[in-house]
């Protein structure tokens, strides 16, 4: 992917509908992600659901805040994240790291009641969590 650049915003390169690729143009995640997420809302109530990938972004923050855009607007909506990088989840009964901490997101809005969000990493803590508690020189507890 390469550097972050700056100004970039989310390139369509594939429509089909209720299915898009876009391209965030090795923009700011945060930037490119709310582009996607206000596309992938508008294509759900045109068509009755969407799937909307995003590649070549940096960084989107926790998935869980695009989710709670979608619940807003009445929508179902699960988020899949494939972290680049080393390696830092061993699969299960594995011994040494295979995966990134890839993490998923599902949420469901319920009338009247927030929503229910699932939002969590395929790895034991957070990667975020390890690098706020890295910065802070602090120690992260075990699965904390």
């Amino acid at each position: 992917m390469g550097f972050l650049q700056l100004n970039r915003h989310a390139t369509v390169t594939k429509d089909a509908g209720a299915v898009v690729t876009l391209d965030g143009n090795a923009g700011f995640g945060q930037v490119v992600a709310h582009e996607a997420m206000q596309l992938g809302i508008e294509k759900a109530k045109q068509h009755g659901m969407a799937a909307i990938a995003l590649r070549n972004a940096h960084h989107v923050g926790r998935i869980g805040y695009w989710a709670e855009q979608c619940a807003a607007a009445g929508l179902i909506s699960i988020h899949f994240v494939s972290v680049i990088g080393d390696p830092m989840v061993a699969p299960f009964r594995g011994k040494d790291s295979r995966f990134g901490t890839n993490p998923l997101c599902v949420v469901f809005p319920r009338a009247g009641h927030p929503p229910l969000l699932l939002d969590y990493a395929t790895s034991a803590i957070a990667f975020g969590k390890t690098r706020v508690a890295w910065h802070k020189g602090e120690a992260v507890a075990p699965a904390a």
